[in-house]
């Protein structure tokens, strides 16, 4: 059998039509295809007004299958279910899953942050393959998309490159719209354009109790303390709010540090000063604009600059949330949570949502040396702390961590607890394997979270990456070889493959040549690969998220 078709009873137009897309993408990539001829498959989606909690019910026999949805986003996630419960040989065959399946998802708020800037994948790549990105989010449970307009780039809404910025920001919003998940956005509390007065410009530096400079400044932030700052800052986010008024955005997150905050006298300390102090106003303006929205209130960065920010602002969720905010976002590294929160717990009527590191942890250029797995991290973070969350968005800085965003989904839906789990089958569905070769590729993949931490050294003709645990290098580096010649042509041309084969070439090229990519050959062609699929450009895209060709 190698041939599915899909049948609509009540799925609206657009999400189906998606739907069609997704399958025949997934599908093509197995060398099967999606048809309408007597001897497919027949999988037929239904909505179903009786199912709530984005519920979803698979009933699979041969010849066919009836997934049944609580809402359309769910038809995706149950679609997204069938596929994991499959097997496919990567080479045209493929065995349905057979069963019942009457599924609800452990949280509510399953969501993913694309971080849109430094010409990264989502900023840079074409439209059509961030789209793709959406629609594998939609078949793992994800029903929320949460993006960011950065403003300190831009003089006003009116130019170019905010207008151009917008319209992708849109573009994503509208599609994720389309399957049925949910549109949010995230904006610094006092963030401001280029443009910003400088007499209401906020303050940056170490004083006042702060230790440390909060980290991100663009200087053009907004002061709420001086004569005229509240004003100034609700000018500058009524003009970018009225840009996406017309979409159904159902959350904005109101969001400290990084950048953002101001260590003024009259400020000090952010979280629970200038922040809370801004927010009534940011309410109103959101209730103004977009009134069917609802609040998400970060307490990103909160006790890093400064000592004490989560006790003072604990007082303003002693009692519930602030009025509108419908969550409290958070992330606790290695789940190690404030003093107050290990005494006091969660308040009654508070729920938190998560923000967790998928991208960036221990490993800078953020996958700039191929594909990135947090899965140990992950887990001691979520059994510390996982137990607080009603959901989340974990931060996305591109696709090369792709299998830390089917951790983090899979773990939001309950489907899996477990990180390592979720790798293994993460890499049964993935690259279409069983047996030994499914043991071998999983242990491969789990053992390159060892080798992910490194360091960089300045020289004088470049840079070392020194790979703080190279042991499993090598073994690593020919288990990806072997199956990169053995795997079927389409499963190890794509990017889920691909960036794992070519992060086990550059981590054995850099240990081979001291951490001196320049000094290999095939390194600097890998990195050069990356930098292709990664739709970046060396000198132009930002050395954050750019592999370091050349360097």
């Amino acid at each position: 059998m190698n041939k599915i078709a899909l049948s609509n009873t009540n799925l609206s137009r657009d999400s189906f039509e998606i739907l069609l897309h997704t399958a025949d993408r997934v599908t093509c990539e197995r060398l099967l295809s999606v048809s309408d001829s007597e001897d497919a498959f027949r999988l037929t989606f239904s909505v179903d007004p009786a199912l709530e909690n984005d519920r979803y019910v698979i009933s699979s026999e041969k010849g066919g299958a009836v997934l049944s949805a609580a809402n359309d986003c769910a038809a995706h996630a149950a679609f997204g279910r069938w596929l994991l419960e499959s097997t496919f040989d990567g080479e045209g065959g493929f065995d349905p899953f057979e069963g019942r399946i009457d599924f609800t998802p452990r949280l509510p708020l399953r969501g993913m942050y694309f971080a849109t800037h430094f010409l990264n994948f989502y900023h840079s790549a074409p439209i059509e393959k961030v789209y793709e990105v959406i629609e594998d989010l939609a078949l793992r449970g994800c029903n929320s998309l949460l993006v960011w307009f950065d403003m300190h780039h831009f003089s006003s809404m009116d130019d170019p490159g905010a207008i151009e910025l917008t319209g992708r920001l849109r573009a994503m919003l509208k599609y994720a719209s389309r399957i049925g998940m949910k549109g949010s956005l995230t904006m610094l509390s006092n963030e401001g354009f280029a443009s910003s007065p400088e007499p209401l410009r906020a303050e940056w530096t170490a004083q006042n109790g702060y230790f440390a400079a909060p980290g991100g400044h663009f200087h053009v932030e907004i002061c709420p303390s001086k004569e005229g700052g509240i004003e100034e800052i609700l000018k500058e986010r009524r003009a970018m709010l009225e840009r996406f008024a017309d979409l159904d955005i159902a959350y904005l997150c109101y969001w400290p540090y990084d950048q953002g905050g101001c260590t003024c006298e009259k400020c000090t300390p952010w979280g629970s000063n200038g922040f809370m102090r801004l927010y009534p106003h940011f309410r109103g303006l959101v209730r103004e604009i977009l009134p069917n929205t609802r609040v998400i209130m970060s307490t990103w960065y909160f006790d890093r600059f400064i000592k004490g920010e989560w006790d003072s602002f604990y007082p303003f969720i002693k009692d519930g949330c602030p009025d509108g905010v419908d969550y409290i976002m958070s992330f606790f590294f290695n789940g190690q949570l404030p003093e107050v929160i290990e005494k006091n717990g969660i308040p009654d009527g508070v729920r938190f949502i998560d923000f967790p590191e998928i991208s960036m942890y221990t490993c800078v250029p953020w996958g700039g040396f191929g594909a990135s797995l947090l899965a140990r991290f992950l887990n001691r973070t979520n059994e510390k702390s996982g137990k607080l969350y009603s959901g989340g968005f974990p931060y996305s800085e591109g696709i090369f961590e792709d299998v830390n965003k089917f951790i983090t989904q899979t773990w939001y839906s309950g489907l899996f607890s477990d990180a390592e789990e979720a790798v293994r089958a993460y890499v049964r569905y993935e690259f279409c394997v069983g047996g030994k070769a499914l043991d071998e590729l999983t242990a491969a993949l789990l053992a390159t979270e060892t080798g992910l931490a490194r360091r960089r050294e300045t020289l004088p003709d470049g840079f070392r990456y020194i790979i703080a645990h190279p042991e499993e290098t090598e073994s690593v580096y020919k288990t990806l070889s072997y199956y990169n010649s053995v795997l079927p042509e389409r499963i190890v041309s794509g990017y889920k493959f691909r960036l794992w084969y070519l992060r086990a070439v550059i981590d054995r090229e850099l240990v081979a040549e001291d951490g001196r990519p320049r000094s290999s050959e095939i390194c600097q062609k890998a990195m050069s690969e990356l930098c292709d699929i990664y739709f970046a450009t060396p000198g132009k895209t930002n050395r954050w998220v750019c592999p370091p060709i050349g360097l």
